[in-house]
């Protein structure tokens, strides 16, 4: 397995967690149209804030205090973000990539797009 990032924000003591979005590795968070609109509309919205991707693997703690385990007790604001650029019009949601049927609350992955290209056909 690779290495994945989280999007940490040491100013607001919060973080974006790309769990059910597909994408978590370096080049997923590059490739998937989503997860870039997501990251891109976060930090614009939050300009000034002392904001850093954190691996999974690494141990690296970018900011001036504290260590990674502190992460672990900051919430996470993708959902937020995500219903923000779909009310914006920036995403459209397309259902699931994947549903688990034994825990579907906790274990899926969805399926968003960027509402600003044609249709794909899928």
């Amino acid at each position: 397995m690779g290495v994945g990032y989280n999007l940490i924000n040491y100013t607001k003591r919060e973080q974006l967690i790309f769990d059910h979005i597909a994408a978590s590795k370096k080049n997923e968070l590059i490739g998937c149209p989503a997860a870039s609109m997501i990251t891109t509309g976060y930090m614009l919205d939050n300009l000034g804030d002392h904001i850093s991707f954190v691996s999974d693997t690494y141990g690296e703690w970018p900011f001036p205090g504290g260590d990674q385990q502190d992460q672990f007790s900051y919430p996470d604001v993708t959902d937020r973000v995500v219903e923000t650029l779909l009310k914006d019009g920036f995403l459209k949601d397309c259902g699931f990539l994947y549903l688990d049927e034994d825990e579907p609350e906790t274990v899926y992955t969805r399926d968003l797009r960027n509402a600003w290209w044609p249709d794909d056909g899928k």
